[in-house]
């Protein structure tokens, strides 16, 4: 039954692109075994491109696609959703040995070419949040890459997983501890505190940890804003039944990548000396999957002379959702700056 349906989707991908989720250009790259859905909107007249690279391993960027902050970038600039191999919406057959940090490097850099193709060279700012940030970061951690690429905007970016991940640790256990304290849901948080003496070097794969930062709000700190389309529109029935998304894809494509690419190891803190193009780091201070000290340490690592800390106060790891309108000021400053 898998190749009708993923015929059926493949065809509701294509007969989309006049939507109002597509309003530009959509096409594939193909590299590998691997059809990964690229959408390319909004002002590609201004020649300045953010590539957004997505979270996971095995999110997507084309959920984004709708976001008020994105919308509103796209007002001044062209913003480009890609989903990577093996993630979102992307197709094909991609095996397991190449679920690496190197191949997704590889990737991104044939993006980056065929956009500078297809486009007439337009200047690239590269934009990675949570995974993205790890991705981003290796990819700019080469000279030649990094020197096709006119700026850095890492998002509560996952450079340094074991350290992100205690810190984490820290942020579930003391929320869960101060619960118990207080006779809050004490038995589940009580489980909690013991899986984390049960595991205490927890990998990527192990859904434990993310099912207890969603409910102590290390995710979203108002779990409020998740209920509301407008600022989650890829929950909405035009994201479902409207959009360029392959739903049933993106969710097998997250099962399979988390159990076969553990980035839990991988620390590229000494890499980023490397990175001396402009970068803006941005982080939700109430970020709990990655928490706010990593700002700090990716601008005390980054060896660019051009770096700024944008603080996003009321954000947990999604800025963008969460404080839309400063965001966006603060990537259209920095971009305006050095564009």
């Amino acid at each position: 039954m898998r190749a009708p349906i993923t015929i059926l989707l493949g065809l509701a991908l294509f007969a989309c692109n006049d939507d109002k989720y597509i309003d530009g250009d959509f096409f594939y790259l193909v590299n590998k075994q691997a059809q990964m859905p690229i959408v390319v909107r909004g002002n590609k007249a201004s020649n300045i491109f953010i590539l957004f690279i997505h979270g996971g391993p095995g999110g997507t960027s084309i959920q984004k696609i709708g976001l008020p902050a994105f919308n509103e970038l796209e007002e001044d600039y062209a913003m480009v959703y890609w989903d990577q191999r093996a993630s979102g919406s992307s197709q094909g057959n991609s095996p397991d040995d190449l679920l690496t940090l190197d191949q997704f490097v590889e990737d991104l850099d044939k993006v980056v070419i065929l956009l500078k193709d297809r486009y007439n060279n337009p200047e690239i700012f590269l934009m990675g949040h949570s995974w993205g940030g790890c991705l981003g970061t290796a990819y700019l951690a080469d000279p030649i890459r990094q020197s096709k690429i006119k700026g850095w905007i890492e998002v509560d970016g996952a450079h340094d997983n074991p350290q992100g991940d205690d810190l984490s640790k820290e942020f579930v256990t003391s929320y869960a501890q101060d619960q118990v304290d207080k006779g809050i849901d004490v038995d589940f948080w009580n489980y909690a505190l013991g899986w984390y003496e049960e595991n205490p070097n927890f990998t990527s794969d192990q859904m434990e940890h993310y099912s207890f930062l969603e409910k102590c709000h290390g995710y979203v700190a108002d779990p409020s804003l998740k209920r509301s389309p407008k600022t989650f529109p890829e929950y909405s029935f035009s994201y479902l039944f409207s959009s360029p998304a392959d739903v049933l894809a993106a969710l097998t494509n997250y099962r399979h990548v988390i159990g076969k690419f553990i980035i839990s190891d991988i620390d590229l803190t000494v890499r980023m000396k490397n990175i001396t193009i402009p970068s803006l780091i941005v982080w939700g201070k109430k970020d709990g999957v990655i928490p706010y000290p990593m700002s700090g340490q990716a601008m005390n690592a980054l060896g660019s002379t051009e770096k700024h800390l944008l603080t996003l106060d009321n954000s947990g790891h999604f800025g963008y959702y969460e404080e839309p309108g400063e965001f966006v000021k603060g990537v259209r400053e920095f971009i305006e700056r050095y564009k």
